[in-house]
């Protein structure tokens, strides 16, 4: 084994290393007894319409931490820095955002709420020069980094050969061992800190909530995960079973073959994990205290250069199944807002939405409850792109659906209403300043 683990210091990182690729050559974390998982009861899946409004409660907040799970790179919208560190609203980053969240309940509540940046080694550099005149209590920390392995031997690739590439940031799972190695966890639970929620730097709905706050409290819950309801878009979403009255999360990489169809199927699994999770962290700092927690191996299938390699990643939300006493909270759509592709910034960008002490809230103006749908063609995928073409948003306050490619501009402010097609695929397209498009399509 210790040829394999070259290049890894000694002490938790190797062993957790350690414990991953033995996890994946056993190959034990495949749910086999298929007929004995089933939706969770009531009691482990409660809804958020049921929890009771605390009315004020600042002693509450002053429990909190808010945590951002930032390590990514915004490379699905062609931009090579951190993805936190794009413009979402005029000039206003994710991190501009979430940082006027946590002013605004400080404010609020007159407290000091601390945020918490888990960084990767890819975003340390730029996104240490952002906080550097940040005014709150803030943590920003970098996590593992563990050697690729060829697809073929498992084996780390060559670190001669490959340099920087050899290396990756091994899920926000590593989350649990980097704040319990750095003495995070332990330095927040002394100074009263004990409730955190965290979530993905990218999902705009991600915010601090009192009643789910004040549930974890007054339930003593250990361990708390937002799902929502599925929709087409997110049928491969991690979800939540039962299995011998024990709360667990189900992974699409966990499931038999032959059951991959009823995975993803609405009927069996009605929601999906929105990553929002809630922990108390003097629950975890016991859990840990009794040894690893054994997270689920995800084996990251990718190509470096051409070349096969995995990668071996945990995610942050499989400590669910570590924690008796854990639940599902079913949340509205709302709190589940991520932008991963530029068809969701429009969206966020757009007057869809109102911008409120740092959060999105939808635009009451609109009278459909769902967002319209928004499809981009070559080379609007690409946020430098999706930039040049919209000049300025449109108001999408009445559209249905709105598919774009190619060359086109919006040259000035616009509406788009019902079903709209936007192609340019020989030449150049430029919406005026005012036109008013509604269920047309214009191809050129």
């Amino acid at each position: 084994m210790k040829d394999i683990l070259d290049g890894l210091p000694l002490g938790p990182q190797r062993e957790e290393f350690e414990r991953m690729l033995g996890q994946v050559r056993s190959r034990t974390k495949k749910v086999l007894d298929w007929a004995s998982i089933h939706s969770p009861n009531a009691s482990m899946q409660v809804d958020y319409q049921t929890l009771k409004d605390p009315g004020v409660c600042p002693e509450n907040f002053s429990r909190l931490v808010i945590g951002k799970l930032n390590g990514g790179l915004g490379t699905s919208m062609g931009c090579a820095g951190p993805k936190s560190l794009i413009k979402v609203r005029g000039e206003k980053t994710f991190l501009d955002l979430i940082v006027e969240q946590v002013r605004e309940l400080n404010a609020k509540w007159n407290t000091q709420i601390p945020l918490l940046l888990m960084n990767s080694f890819y975003t340390e550099k730029e996104i240490g020069k952002f906080v550097e005149n940040i005014d709150l209590p803030l943590i920003s920390f970098t996590q593992n980094k563990f050697p690729r392995l060829s697809a073929e031997s498992l084996l780390p690739l060559n670190l001669d050969e490959w340099g920087g590439q050899a290396w990756y940031p091994p899920g926000h799972g590593d989350f649990y061992n980097c704040i319990a190695e750095q003495e995070i966890l332990r330095s927040l639970i002394e100074k009263g800190k004990d409730i955190l929620f965290i979530s993905n730097a990218d999902n705009l709905g991600a915010v601090a909530d009192s009643k789910i706050l004040h549930y974890m409290i007054e339930k003593e819950i250990p361990f708390l995960m937002e799902v929502t309801p599925k929709t087409p878009a997110d049928v491969k979403g991690g979800t939540l079973y039962e299995q011998n009255g024990k709360l667990k999360l189900l992974e699409i990489a966990q499931v038999p073959e032959e059951h991959i169809d009823e995975f993803c199927s609405q009927e069996k699994f009605s929601v999906f994990n929105t990553n929002n999770i809630w922990m108390n962290l003097v629950a975890l700092e016991k859990k840990m205290s009794e040894g690893p927690l054994n997270l689920n191996v995800i084996v990251n299938e990718k190509k470096i250069q051409g070349t096969p390699v995995v990668q071996l990643e945990t995610a942050i939300g499989s400590a669910l199944d570590c924690f008796d006493g854990a639940v599902g909270l079913c949340v509205s759509r709302d709190r589940f807002m991520p932008v991963k592709k530029t068809e969701d910034l429009l969206l966020v960008q757009s007057n869809l939405f109102n911008l409120e002490g740092g959060r999105l809230v939808r635009n009451k103006e609109r009278k459909a409850a769902h967002l319209p749908e928004i499809i981009f063609g070559s080379p609007l995928d690409q946020v430098d792109r999706f930039k040049e073409c919209f000049s300025v948003i449109p108001d999408l306050l009445e559209l249905e659906l709105l598919e774009m490619a190619g060359q086109v501009y919006f040259s000035g402010s616009a509406s788009l209403k019902g079903e709209v097609t936007l192609k340019a695929v020989n030449k150049k397209l430029s919406i005026e300043n005012g036109k008013r498009i509604e269920d047309e399509r214009i191809e050129c």
